[in-house]
């Protein structure tokens, strides 16, 4: 991992194109998870990056999550990443090379590719979320 040196601001760039989901920095290896500074937490067992967009507690949005079934999910396809077992995710402020693990959250994947597709979804009444869903890529 390295520092966000002038990252920040091509993620600014990015989303005022108007990229709002997630989307690479070419040569980086990094993916950004949107435009917005929203929690987040991670359900492992389902492969799923979750961002809270209304919501009372993390309990409640983990519960909802992972009764989402993902076939029924209208995912738009996003950047593929390259893991070697394991993606940290960091705010996108952060300077890479300055963050420690207690900024870290860190999802245990197999090595390999994984294709991160993303979608808006409700969750239950007055709870909703990004979801970003890793999908292993076989070659």
């Amino acid at each position: 991992m390295d520092g966000y040196n002038g990252d920040y601001d091509l993620v600014i760039e990015m989303t005022d194109a108007g990229h709002s989901e997630c989307y690479d920095l070419p040569g980086k290896g990094v993916v950004v998870l949107g435009d917005e500074p929203l929690a987040t937490t991670v359900i492992e067992s389902r492969s799923l990056v979750v961002q809270w967009i209304h919501g009372d507690s993390e309990e409640e949005m983990r519960r909802y999550a992972s009764e989402v079934d993902p076939d029924t999910v209208a995912w738009r396809q996003g950047p593929v990443v390259k893991s070697d077992g394991n993606l940290a995710l960091i705010d996108s402020a952060t300077p890479g090379d300055e963050a420690t693990e207690e900024d870290m959250l860190v999802v245990s994947l197999g090595a390999g590719a994984y294709r991160i597709d993303s979608a808006e979804v409700p969750l239950a009444p007055h709870h909703a979320a990004k979801l970003h869903h890793l999908v292993p890529l076989t070659s």
